[in-house]
């Protein structure tokens, strides 16, 4: 079975992804599932508006809905 990230750690935003069912999620969790022809986003609420995270962000759930973001350390990358 397939390891799903604790979201209430910093992860990458498309490993979570994972945890939903996408076929009856629209607005939930603070995260907004949004499908075009072409590719898969999520959008997460952060102070109150919903945010497309980067390529090189990260994201954390700090419960009630909120989420954090920040660019992911340089470190971490590769």
């Amino acid at each position: 079975m397939k390891d799903l990230p604790n979201i209430y750690e910093w992860n990458d935003p498309y490993d979570i992804l994972n945890l939903f069912d996408t076929k009856i999620y629209g607005d939930k969790h603070g995260i907004m599932y949004v499908t075009s022809a072409s590719e898969q986003m999520l959008l997460f609420k952060t102070s109150g508006r919903y945010v497309l995270p980067s390529k090189k962000d990260i994201v954390k759930y700090l419960g009630n809905g909120a989420w954090a973001i920040k660019e992911e350390p340089s470190w971490m990358i590769g």
